[in-house]
């Protein structure tokens, strides 16, 4: 694990609530482009939970909920959690873009919308430990355009914490193979908890 610095880029602590800060979004987002159907799923979790997860947008199988990470892929989130004794209610959930979307919807300027709101959702719930799955919470996160090939596997210092950078479960359900991958970077998430414990 890498050694904290004078550069780490903690922020002083927030006194904003991810409820606010939602309500912001929610009252700005006029700006984004009118799609047919802009239905908003929020992060869950409780303030303090010592990992966050974070994804890059809620699919169609969080709508019936209201959840995010429901669905197939919600159900390989959960078993990824699982494997190192964590539960979905241990963690704080949220999403890099918050509208239902598809890949092709998140362009340069939904990333800029919504990437201000996540830095502070986080801020807000202080986590040790963020898990981000896949390319886009990785890249708005880190603020790189590096790959996640290239990046997972390791931690990187992310606001007085540590962000571990992996597949995303959907990934995986496409592509089994990487899940050996994702199991190694988890051991060291669960390290670095079991060290701080």
């Amino acid at each position: 694990m890498p050694e904290p610095t004078l550069f780490d880029d903690a922020p002083p602590a927030s006194d904003e609530t991810p409820e606010a800060i939602n309500a912001e979004l929610l009252r700005r987002a006029t700006q984004l482009p009118p799609y047919k159907e802009r239905i908003f799923i929020f992060g869950e979790g409780r303030v303090g939970a010592r990992v966050a997860v974070v994804g890059e947008s809620p699919g169609a199988p969080d709508i019936a909920s209201g959840r995010p990470f429901m669905g197939p892929a919600g159900d390989m989130l959960n078993r990824i959690l699982a494997s190192i004794n964590l539960r979905r209610e241990d963690c704080y959930l949220t999403n890099t873009v918050k509208m239902i979307s598809t890949g092709d919807e998140i362009t340069p300027d939904v990333l800029s919308f919504f990437s201000p709101y996540l830095h502070r959702e986080l801020a807000a719930v202080r986590p040790e430990v963020v898990i981000s799955f896949g390319n886009t919470p990785t890249r708005a996160l880190l603020r790189t355009k590096k790959p996640i090939s290239q990046l997972r596997g390791e931690f990187h210092a992310y606001q007085g914490g540590q962000l571990m950078p992996t597949f995303n479960p959907a990934y995986l359900l496409r592509d089994p193979t990487k899940k050996r991958e994702v199991w190694e970077d988890m051991k060291k998430v669960r390290a670095l908890l079991a060290s701080t414990s």
